[in-house]
């Protein structure tokens, strides 16, 4: 794609501003099953947006194969789509910005076909061995990826940035006496050659067996631990909270709560695309503006929202620099990036002792149907385990957790050290609270 006679082209037919968007992703993904390779795929797809304004309105187009050819074409599309559009406000590209370029201090040493191979068929093994109740490995994977993105407009921008990844993944099947219960790991593997697989092993296994003879327990209401996992995912679901689009539109119940304190002061919120702890770094949004570390709720107090370049000028204040593609054919939205809870100082263990008789969440269901984002109740089936004066004491399974988030993160006992990024992009150590009601039997 000859870029700069795209833009020539794009100004000449009176586009005003005009942008190139591309993004270039590299996979390969090998499955095993039952002693053999089950499934070798590579992949390199690249994808092309454009964006244009035209009269203050911008038009989005995405091209899954380009060729300068068809160059004044698609332009006279984008136009026509501009010309349909009928928000009043004006919109406008961004303009070049200095950015701080930093860089994961991490070397990823790539492992061949005949490695994975190797490592697959081993954990195999190894996982049909742990225990006479694991009886079928469900699914054995590795993912190995690169990709790289680009913005190209018409105002004199130019960046571009890359990352890569691996990682292995494992579903167990254990069984005893009539109960058939699963579980799977994901694990982010930098260097193979000093990977520990046998802990790999051990994780997923035991997450499997410790879900076995669970059952329900009484409904009351206690402390509940929500293990780091489940609290991620119940954290992810509302950080819509700190939209500022959302905010703009009145649907986030923070809406007038800015430099409030909203939650306990023992959290604490940052968002920083730029985390060298994290899987992936952005030094810049897909809309090119420089990213950076946030706080958006020191010790309980929040202070900040996030914000893409639309609902900045909404709000008449600047991009935070998360205005992010969920694919390179989707529009700019506001997302948060490396969004996290400042862990605290107590073990997991610790957190337990705390709590002395409570409920540990270590799995929940129904995220997108049982909590109400506007009034953040939440009620979701869960399963974990009850805990007895601070030590472990049995499986708890089909009951259901609830209450109201922003009430709930105001009666913190207690927030772990256990933060694990992993693969995620919004994460949450473990935290311990006051109570919930916990529905069963």
């Amino acid at each position: 794609m000859n870029k700069q006679l795209w833009i020539e082209k794009a100004l000449g037919l009176g586009i005003q501003e005009f942008e190139i968007y591309q993004s270039t992703t590299v996979e390969k993904e090998m499955t095993w099953f039952q002693g053999q390779m089950d499934t070798l795929v590579s992949s390199k797809v690249t994808g092309t947006s454009i964006r244009g304004i035209v009269d203050g309105k911008i038009a989005n187009m995405a091209l899954e194969e380009i060729d300068d050819s068809m160059c004044e074409t698609v332009l006279k599309s984008l136009i026509e789509q501009a010309h349909i559009i009928s928000n009043e406000e004006t919109d406008s590209l961004r303009k070049p910005e200095a950015i701080e370029y930093v860089k994961k201090d991490v070397t990823w040493n790539m492992a061949s076909t005949e490695y994975v191979k190797d490592i697959l068929k081993g954990l195999e093994t190894k996982i049909l061995a742990y225990d006479p109740r694991v009886i079928q490995v469900g699914y054995l994977g590795y993912s190995q990826g690169s990709g790289s993105r680009s913005i190209v407009n018409s105002l004199g921008m130019d960046v571009q940035d890359a990352d890569e990844m691996q990682y292995i993944v494992a579903s167990v099947v254990v069984k005893e006496e009539e109960e058939i219960k699963d579980a799977s790991l994901v694990e982010v593997v930098y260097d193979f050659e000093k990977y520990d697989l046998d802990s790999f092993v051990c994780r997923v296994c035991d997450k499997a067996l410790n879900k076995l003879k669970a059952t329900p327990i009484p409904s009351c209401t206690c402390p509940v631990i929500f293990e780091k996992d489940a609290m991620t995912s119940l954290f992810a679901a509302f950080t819509g909270l700190f939209n500022g689009e959302l905010m703009y539109k009145g649907i986030s119940p923070l809406k007038d709560k800015f430099n409030e304190q909203i939650f306990s002061e023992q959290i604490t919120i940052i968002d920083d695309p730029k985390n060298t702890d994290c899987l992936s770094i952005a030094n810049f949004d897909d809309e090119g503006c420089p990213t950076s570390s946030k706080t958006l709720v020191d010790h309980g107090k929040y202070v900040m929202m996030l914000h893409d370049t639309r609902s900045a000028n909404r709000m008449h204040t600047k991009s935070t620099g998360n205005g992010f593609k969920s694919g390179y054919a989707s529009s700019v939205s506001v997302q948060p990036m490396n969004c996290y809870i400042v862990p605290g100082n107590d073990s997991f263990e610790d957190l337990c002792t705390k709590i002395k008789d409570g409920f540990v969440v270590q799995n929940l269901a129904g995220l997108h149907a049982g909590l109400d984002f506007v009034s953040t109740n939440f009620s979701l089936q869960c399963s974990g385990f009850w805990v007895k004066d601070g030590k472990r004491d049995k499986n708890v399974t089909l009951v259901t957790v609830a209450n109201n988030f922003l009430n709930m993160m105001k009666h913190v006992i207690s927030v772990g050290n256990d933060l694990d990024w992993s693969y995620h992009q919004v994460v949450s150590p473990s935290i311990a609270f006051a109570e919930c009601t916990i529905s069963g039997e």
